[in-house]
């Protein structure tokens, strides 16, 4: 369904009725940042990650689940809640498992 991070956060704003401008400013950043994220050639942060699911209404892993909507298909947030972890943790997890991927994308886009 999505391509992309980036592209799916296009897609939940224009959905929210929200502009690049006022989401932006919703999750305390610039519009022009906003729209690196949006064409993933920005990664995200962890409290960008946080902010951006919550303006748009949807949980952390929601935003994070890949394009096919198999949330937490090959994470490290799944392997944890078929053991049993409780809520509060597995969103811990899930913010560090956003902090790799974030850290993949800058790779990935400083080697071009």
């Amino acid at each position: 369904m999505f391509n992309s991070l980036g592209e799916k956060i296009l897609i939940l704003r224009k959905e929210a009725g929200l502009t690049q401008a006022q989401m932006a400013e919703k999750i305390g950043i610039s519009r022009p940042s906003l729209v690196k994220i949006e064409n993933s050639q920005r990664a995200i942060s962890l409290e960008e990650g946080d902010a951006i699911s919550k303006v748009l209404d949807i949980s952390l892993d929601s935003l994070l689940a890949d394009e096919n909507g198999n949330s937490e298909e090959k994470s490290f947030t799944k392997a944890f809640k078929a053991k049993g972890m409780a809520d509060a943790n597995l969103a811990e997890i899930a913010k560090f498992e956003l902090l790799f991927d974030a850290l993949i994308t800058q790779e990935q886009i400083y080697r071009g």
